[in-house]
C-alpha cells in the first residue's frame, strides 16, 4: 500500500512541477518572438488548460503526503513538535513542508489574482481598439513580469522540495 501511494505522490509531483518546467523553460522562451497579446492569449489558452489538473495534482500531493507519513507510520501531532526537527529526517520534511507551503501560497497569487487580473487587462486591450491607451500597455506588462517572477520563484522553491524529498530517502 505504501509503494502505490508513494507512486501517486511522485506521479503526480512529476506533473505539477514539469508543468511549471515546461511553462518557464519551454513556453515562454517558444514565445517570445510572438506579438504582446498573442502570447499573452497563448499562456490564458495553456493556463486555462493545465489550471485544473495542476490543482488537481496538488490536492493529490497533500492527500498522498499525509498518508505517506501515517503509513511510515509518523503520528501527524508529531510534526507540531519541535523535537520532530531534530533529527536529520524531520530536518528535511520541514524543510520540504515550508517549501511545499510557499509553492502554494505563490500559486494561489498566481493563478487567481495575477492570472485573472492579467487576463482582464487583455480584454481590456482588446475592447480599446488598434491604438489601446499606454497605461494598459503598461499595466500588462507589469502583470506579466509579475507572473514570470512568480513562476521563477516556483520553480525554485520546486527544487527545493526536490532536494528535500532526496533528502528524506537519504535519512530513511
Amino acid at each position: 500500500m505504501r509503494q502505490f501511494v508513494l507512486f501517486i505522490h511522485l506521479f503526480a509531483a512529476v506533473f505539477w512541477i514539469g508543468e511549471m518546467l515546461m511553462v518557464g523553460f519551454v513556453l515562454g522562451p517558444a514565445s517570445r518572438g510572438l506579438p504582446a497579446l498573442e502570447r499573452s492569449t497563448l499562456f490564458r489558452l495553456v493556463g486555462r488548460a493545465s489550471l485544473p489538473l495542476a490543482w488537481t495534482a496538488i490536492g493529490v500531493l497533500v492527500v498522498t503526503g499525509v498518508l505517506n507519513l501515517v503509513l511510515m507510520g509518523i503520528p501527524l501531532h508529531a510534526l507540531l513538535l519541535p523535537s520532530f526537527y531534530e533529527t536529520s529526517f524531520g530536518l528535511w520534511l520541514g524543510i520540504k513542508l515550508s517549501a511545499v507551503v510557499l509553492m502554494l501560497l505563490i500559486s494561489v497569487v498566481h493563478d487567481f489574482h495575477v492570472g485573472r487580473r492579467a487576463n482582464r487587462v487583455r480584454q481590456e486591450i482588446q475592447a480599446a481598439g488598434p491604438v489601446p491607451p499606454e497605461a494598459l500597455l503598461r499595466e500588462a506588462e507589469r502583470y506579466r513580469r509579475l507572473a514570470m517572477r512568480l513562476g521563477m520563484a516556483n520553480m525554485l522553491l520546486a527544487i527545493v522540495v526536490l532536494l528535500a524529498a532526496a533528502g528524506l530517502v537519504a535519512a530513511g
